[in-house]
């Protein structure tokens, strides 16, 4: 313990270090109030589990500074020491305010029905987190918001201390607290991994990929991030069945690469939503305009991490084609090419190659997994999909029924696939713009395939 306890060691010197993750990612939960259950034993069950996760796992229980920062160098990012909140949780009485909960059940849960600003303790992604004395960046935090007849919680993450698996890992070990179960050493100590050698950097003989891709100049105040007032979130849901026929249409002879062993589900979903995205703006473009298809890769099997560890390990595949390809071929050309490109992408060099990158340039502040991204052609896509066990049982509070990632400020032509519940659908949350939006629910073959939640 004495060893987890030196914060040091989960300071890695690359990815993490990427001012665009100094923001936190939310998750929320949603649960039906269980019979017989009162909202203070709810309280004091969330309270004691954070309690012991952020003395247990105590990077879980720092908060996160920027030190060394300069008008040339963006600093290092790194979890210091400090006393636990006053309040273990932010508690929130939304019963008149929200609507209930049978309400949001029926509808399936839409995003139209979040209200972010209620619900979440701390701002969310593209809005910077700035830590200090009086309102320190604690790694973790959570909210319970009660409304009539359910509990709406929140799990947020800072997200200079590890992505979506992470994340996830910190909800299981909440989880497992309010079931009044110990962490098992074995995860513990996965979880409290030393991360400085996590990703060996290349050395000075060994050849630096191009990764200029994901330069763009740097947001600040004089150059800000401008929402777009024409754009909002989206829940799209994928029953397994419909997975299923879009991949069978992926699987066809016809268009396929040869050179290509197989594609999975992932691949299948999204080349037709990148296919779909892309038909119904090229009226807008000339055919050989050019889109970018963006997708987020889980490092760890590369290095041998094991699946529990909680650092940053994402790198990023770059697939490229035109209009025309894109809204002619086959979509089991595009599925064969995400694949074949995401074959070429998924290895141990790349990774250490773009790790390397980011920790040789001072001012990381002009990188980013998207880099010079165009939202009117291109498309960012991460998927969380498989990611087993989210839908734990927490205690007497029970399972809960939907995963929701809340809407934050307006980027088009994201795409995140999360699961969607215990029976395998996949909710993807998308931005589109309205009149995106608007061709998309016009289009036949989409609807056939997918429902829209809201």
């Amino acid at each position: 313990m004495a060893d987890y306890c030196d914060l040091d060691r989960y300071r890695d010197p690359a990815i993490s270090q990427l001012p665009m993750l100094q923001v936190y990612s939310h998750i929320l939960y949603y649960f039906p109030m269980p019979n017989g259950v009162s909202r203070e034993h709810i309280i004091q069950e969330f309270e004691a589990a954070i309690t012991k996760v952020r003395q247990e796992v105590p990077w879980m229980g720092a908060r996160v500074v920027n030190v060394g920062k300069t008008d040339t160098n963006s600093g290092t990012y790194k979890p210091i020491a400090c006393p636990l909140p006053k309040n273990a949780i932010d508690v929130a009485d939304y019963t008149d305010e929200i609507p209930e909960y049978a309400a949001i059940r029926a509808k399936r849960a839409p995003l139209s029905m979040i209200d972010t600003e209620r619900l979440t303790p701390v701002s969310g992604f593209p809005k910077k987190f700035e830590d200090s004395d009086e309102d320190p960046a604690h790694v973790v935090r959570l909210q319970a918001s009660f409304i009539r007849g359910g509990v709406v919680v929140d799990f947020a993450f800072q997200h200079n201390m590890g992505d979506a698996s992470g994340h996830f890992g910190f909800v299981k070990l909440i989880a497992t607290a309010m079931r009044g179960e110990e962490f098992p050493p074995s995860f513990l100590e996965k979880a409290n991994l030393d991360r400085r050698n996590a990703i060996p950097l290349l050395g000075p003989n060994e050849p630096v990929l191009d990764h200029s891709h994901h330069k763009r100049p740097p947001v600040t105040d004089s150059t800000p991030f401008v929402p777009r007032k024409d754009a909002r979130y989206h829940v799209f849901r994928f029953t397994p069945a419909n997975m299923a026929k879009i991949k069978d249409m992926a699987n066809q002879c016809q268009g396929f690469d040869p050179e290509v062993p197989f594609i999975s589900t992932d691949d299948a979903v999204c080349a037709f939503c990148w296919q779909h995205f892309i038909a119904i703006r090229k009226d807008r473009f000339p055919p050989d305009t050019m889109s970018r298809f963006g997708r987020q890769i889980d490092g760890r099997k590369l290095v041998g991490l094991p699946p529990d560890y909680m650092g940053e390990v994402a790198h990023t595949m770059s697939a490229w084609m035109t209009f025309q390809q894109l809204t002619e071929a086959p979509l089991s050309t595009v599925a064969s090419y995400l694949r074949k490109r995401l074959n070429e992408t998924n290895n141990l060099h790349h990774l250490r190659s773009f790790a390397t990158f980011i920790a040789r340039d001072p001012d990381k502040s002009t990188i980013t997994w998207a880099g010079q991204f165009n939202p009117d052609v291109d498309i960012g896509c991460s998927s969380i999909r498989t990611l087993a066990g989210v839908f734990p049982e927490f205690g007497k509070l029970g399972k809960p029924e939907f995963i929701r990632r809340p809407p934050s400020v307006p980027f088009p032509s994201t795409l995140v696939l999360y699961p969607g519940s215990p029976e395998g659908d996949c909710d993807a949350i998308a931005c589109l713009t309205d009149a995106d939006f608007e061709a998309l629910s016009a289009n036949p073959e989409w609807t056939k395939y997918v429902e829209h939640i809201g």
